[in-house]
C-alpha cells in the first residue's frame, strides 16, 4: 500500500524543470497559471513566509456548514422523518445561510486573493482578475498595514508564447514590479 501510495504522490509532482502550459484560450487556466507561478516567485525568491488566514476562514465557514448537514443526516437515520421534522427544517436553514455567508465572505473579503504572505512583519496580498469576455488580467497588490496598493491591467498574451506556455521571466518581472512598488517604497 504505501508503495502504491508513493507511485502515486510521485505521478502527482510537479517537475520543475517543466514549463507550464495551457490551453491558450482558456482564460481560467491562464490566469490560474500566471496566479501559480507568481504565488512560486514571491515565496522562492523573495521568502516571502505565505499565510492562509482567509483560505483557513473560508475552510472553518465551509466545516461549520458541513456539520450542520452531517448532523442532520445523523438525526433523521436515528429518528426518521415525521419525528425529525423541526431539526431538519433548522439544520437546512442552518446551512443554507452559512452557504450564503461562504458566498458574501468569498465576494466581499477574499476578491480573487491567490496569494498572503508576510515578510519582516510587512504583510501583502494579491489578487487577480480577468473580467468575463476579456483577456485583460488584472493584477492588485496591497499592504494592509499602510494601505499601499499597486493596480495594473494587461492582456493575458503578454505573459504566453504561441504554444500556450506561460513565460516565467515575464513572470517574475511582474512579481519584481509588484515587490519594489509595495515593499521598496515602504522601507524609505
Amino acid at each position: 500500500v504505501v508503495t502504491m501510495v508513493k507511485k502515486i504522490v510521485e505521478k502527482w509532482m510537479v517537475d520543475e524543470s517543466k514549463p507550464v502550459v495551457v490551453e491558450k484560450y482558456d482564460k481560467v487556466a491562464v490566469k490560474n497559471g500566471i496566479d501559480d507561478l507568481l504565488r512560486k516567485t514571491f515565496t522562492t525568491k523573495y521568502n516571502i513566509d505565505e499565510t492562509f488566514r482567509t483560505r483557513d476562514t473560508r475552510l472553518a465557514i465551509c466545516s461549520i456548514a458541513c456539520v450542520f448537514s452531517a448532523y442532520a443526516c445523523l438525526y433523521d437515520f436515528l429518528y426518521p422523518f415525521p419525528d425529525s421534522k423541526i431539526v431538519l427544517g433548522i439544520c437546512s436553514l442552518s446551512y443554507f445561510s452559512i452557504t450564503g455567508l461562504l458566498y458574501v465572505w468569498e465576494w466581499f473579503v477574499e476578491k480573487g486573493t491567490f496569494f498572503e504572505g508576510e515578510l519582516n512583519g510587512g504583510k501583502i496580498k494579491v489578487s487577480s482578475f480577468i473580467p468575463r469576455y476579456s483577456g485583460e488580467y488584472t493584477i492588485t497588490g496591497e499592504c494592509p498595514e499602510s494601505s499601499e496598493s499597486v493596480s495594473y491591467t494587461k492582456c493575458i498574451s503578454t505573459w504566453l508564447d504561441e504554444t500556450g506556455k506561460i513565460l516565467p521571466d515575464k513572470i517574475e518581472k511582474e512579481a519584481d514590479n509588484l515587490y519594489s512598488k509595495l515593499f521598496k517604497a515602504k522601507a524609505q
